[in-house]
């Protein structure tokens, strides 16, 4: 959110805050929000399947 950079294996990810069990959750150490991991998988099936699309367009 506050675009500070960092390597989430370095830090951890979990808060161990919320009681999930394997959250995955992981928070930045500069502002503390959180971003699920979950999300970033999702993002780049969404991006392979545009690209798919856009270049089946193309031909």
């Amino acid at each position: 959110m506050c675009g500070h950079e960092f390597d989430e294996e370095k830090i951890g990810k979990s808060c161990q805050g919320c009681g999930k069990k394997d959250c995955e959750t992981v928070h930045c150490p500069n502002c503390g929000h959180g971003n699920s991991t979950e999300f970033e998988t999702e993002f780049k099936f969404i991006t392979s399947l545009k690209n798919k699309f856009s270049s089946k367009n193309k031909k």
